[in-house]
């Protein structure tokens, strides 16, 4: 499992890779199927204009075809940030939840084979 991030366009503390760091973690402990989290902030205007442009995305990939992609835009990065990962922590939740209903599902099935006639074999 690896998190890559990267920050364009703007000067990020420590305080905020740290905080990106964490939820990183956070999210791969909790959920055992992802591989790969890339977060990529940037300032949409530039570092010097300010308004609603900091911008957030996560980009997520792991077992059985999962690609989530998240965006977010905000005025203030931190928020930005925050809102994204509560995004990406519901998407999730939402997923494992389905996908434990699936797996279920096919547990009550059990090998039955039936004939032309109508007759079951087991």
């Amino acid at each position: 499992m690896s998190a890559q991030i990267s920050i364009r366009h703007m000067v990020a503390s420590k305080l905020i890779r740290k905080m990106i760091q964490d939820l990183c973690s956070e999210v791969k402990n909790k959920y055992a199927y992802i591989q790969d989290i890339d977060v990529k902030i940037d300032d949409i205007n530039g570092p010097y204009k300010s308004g609603i442009d900091k911008h957030c995305h996560l980009k997520i990939r792991g077992h059985d075809h999962l690609a989530i992609d998240i965006d977010d835009v905000d005025e203030d990065v931190t928020h930005a940030i925050d809102r994204a990962f509560r995004h990406l922590k519901k998407t999730l939740k939402v997923y494992s939840l389905n996908k434990h209903k699936r797996l279920r599902r096919y547990d009550n099935y059990n090998n039955y084979l039936i004939g032309v006639c109508g007759e079951c074999y087991e």
